[in-house]
């Protein structure tokens, strides 16, 4: 099991920072797309607050095998009095079959905004992970790996140089990046270190992320496993004029078989509330 850090997923410091922050050198012109992926992020988290999703997360297990589907609320609420922001996951449906009333209930939560509006959310999303075919915590989130490019987490990470990525367009580079701090932002059992690395494309001219790609367990190999893997594509709303996730793609090694999931993202609609709370 993995787990979070006690530190707020997403948070928005000056887009500055993350230059002074980053321990590779490169170019000007490569330095100049992280510049722009950077203010991409600090400027598209703000935005994306209070929009709410439909998820739909069918999951896999090969031994023994099973499927389940999974569907749910998914949003990101931003706490006015900190300035940072909080991703929650409501399931409202296990296999067709729903285990609660399909009444967008965190939307109204914090519509109603009540003063235990955020323990409550925490109380309801770590509750929906009893559905998941096994136990991989909260750490399927789909802007988990972009939130990396925050200026307070880009210090903890080394981003290579970026590279070009014709296959996924004639404009499209990525580059690699590898937490090297400890503590890591996320955690195993025993509170044992877990770094993050993997990769993040993006459109060269406008700092757009296209896709993210984040593996966790470096020492996986010697354990005779592959890596956690969650990749996500991103692509163009037009309703909300923004990028937001389209579909997240993960794999989760087992010694009795693999766990695998796809999700996909649709009905985004918005709603209009802070959170005047800091986050526990």
């Amino acid at each position: 099991m993995m787990r979070r850090m006690p530190t707020p997923l997403l948070v928005r410091l000056s887009v500055a920072l993350a230059l002074l922050a980053w321990t590779q050198a490169p170019v000007r012109a490569q330095n100049d797309i992280l510049a722009k992926a950077t203010n991409y992020v600090v400027d598209l988290l703000p935005a994306l607050t209070n929009v709410v999703a439909e998820e739909t997360y069918v999951q896999r297990i090969t031994s023994p095998n099973r499927k389940r589907e999974l569907v749910s609320d998914y949003l990101l609420v931003r706490v006015e009095e900190t300035g940072e922001w909080a991703a929650f996951r409501d399931v409202f449906s296990v296999d067709g079959k729903p285990v609660r009333d399909r009444d967008q209930r965190l939307a109204r939560l914090f519509l109603q905004a009540p003063g235990n509006a955020l323990d409550q959310a925490w109380k309801i999303a770590n509750e929906g992970t009893r559905h998941n075919l096994t136990n991989i915590g909260t750490i399927n989130n789909p802007l988990l790996a972009m939130a990396f490019l925050q200026p307070q987490y880009a210090k903890r990470f080394r981003f290579q140089s970026p590279r070009q990525d014709k296959a996924m367009g004639p404009d499209i580079w990525f580059f690699q990046y590898q937490e090297f701090v400890s503590p890591t932002i996320l955690k195993g059992n025993a509170n044992r270190d877990i770094p993050a690395r993997g990769r993040i494309w993006v459109e060269r001219d406008t700092g757009r992320i296209v896709k993210t790609e984040l593996l966790l367990g470096a020492d996986s190999a010697r354990a005779g496993l592959s890596p956690i893997e969650i990749q996500v594509a991103f692509s163009y709303n037009e309703e909300l004029k923004l990028s937001v996730p389209s579909e997240m793609k993960e794999w989760y090694p087992d010694r009795n078989g693999m766990v695998s999931g796809v999700a996909t993202y649709g009905r985004f609609r918005r709603f209009g509330v802070t959170v005047e709370e800091v986050v526990k």
